[in-house]
């Protein structure tokens, strides 16, 4: 059964993937709320574990202390919960049910707004029945202004389980609607490869070094260097089809920056125009440099094309199946 902490760290790491960090960074402030809004739900399900696993307190204040922060930790909860979708998933219409509606509900009653609780034109006043506080729940008095006083249990500890089941399955609706919407992109662009906008390059490189090296055949090498930019025209174009831009992954961002200078003096050199190319030596030494960077992108190509040839990563991630890790601690002289 997929966990809570499986969910969001399944969140979290489709919240790092460069292409949708990108998206979500550029939105500004959502980007920073659905942060802190991950953050609260995690924080908020700790804190409520920690009510239902550890021993209720015999005093008073502490009691009042447990439940005020149990209260406010399902309230924080939801808000955090209402953010995050609307952050990561602006398109997902939620259901949410009610016994969600009813715990904010006693909520603010209880620990929200006790003396002065306002419902449309009605207002009503709480107070939390101070012998009644135990682990499972106390019992709010209240008194509405348009009736008579009545008294209603709040079940805490059932409160809290019920929101933990409608939080997983609020989080798993996302989740599985993310998967979906990644999985249908991936198809989209799986049966056209980006390594394909390399296919020529070696062959331009051939041409390049028998160009410098003056080979005693026709001189091809400006069509090969300006094959090297076409590749890097063709590659940028197939990333744009994609919703990636070159700024998306700092590796391809700083390879083009790196080529782009032996580039443009090689293209001269070959173009026998001015260039900082002093010689065909110096010239052989920018077109291996060149030819490195084409391959570290061409290796670049076939990783995010083996990513759209997979499915998305799934939510429960597998067990380590392999050989248990042992870890030997020794100390000096010993």
């Amino acid at each position: 059964m997929t966990t809570m902490r499986e969910l969001s760290r399944w969140i979290r790491d489709y919240t790092q993937d460069p292409r949708h960090q990108q998206r979500l960074i550029a939105a500004g402030f959502i980007w920073y709320q659905m942060c802190v809004a991950m953050d609260i739900i995690d924080d908020a399900e700790s804190a409520l574990d920690a009510y239902i696993s550890n021993e209720f307190p015999t005093n008073t204040g502490e009691r009042h202390l447990r439940i005020y922060g149990a209260m406010q930790g399902l309230f924080l909860q939801q808000d955090a919960l209402y953010d995050l979708v609307k952050a990561i998933n602006p398109t997902k219409k939620i259901q949410l049910n009610d016994v969600l509606k009813d715990i904010r509900e006693a909520r603010h009653a209880s620990v929200g707004h006790p003396t002065q609780l306002r419902r449309g034109g009605n207002l009503s006043v709480h107070a939390i029945v101070q012998n009644s506080i135990r682990k499972d729940g106390f019992e709010l008095l209240s008194y509405p202004s348009a009736t008579d006083s009545v008294f209603q249990y709040v079940p805490v500890l059932k409160l809290i389980e019920q929101q933990q089941v409608e939080t997983k399955r609020i989080l798993t609706e996302v989740v599985t609607d993310l998967r979906d919407k990644e999985e249908s992109y991936r198809a989209e662009f799986r049966a056209v490869k980006l390594v394909a906008t390399f296919s020529l390059v070696g062959y331009a490189f051939e041409k390049i070094f028998e160009g410098i090296g003056r080979a005693p055949i026709a001189n091809m090498s400006p069509w090969g260097i300006s094959h090297l930019q076409k590749a890097l025209n063709d590659f940028e174009q197939e990333l744009n089809k994609r919703g990636i831009n070159l700024d998306t992954y700092d590796s391809i961002k700083y390879l083009y920056k790196d080529m782009a200078h032996p580039l443009t003096e090689l293209t001269k050199f070959i173009l026998r125009k001015p260039s900082e190319i002093p010689s065909l030596e110096s010239a052989a030494v920018f077109a291996e440099a060149l030819q490195g960077y084409f391959t570290r992108l061409r290796d670049i190509a076939v990783e995010i094309d083996e990513e759209y040839a997979s499915e998305p990563s799934s939510i429960v991630r597998p067990e380590h199946t392999g050989e248990p890790i042992v870890v030997t601690v020794t100390h000096i002289g010993q």
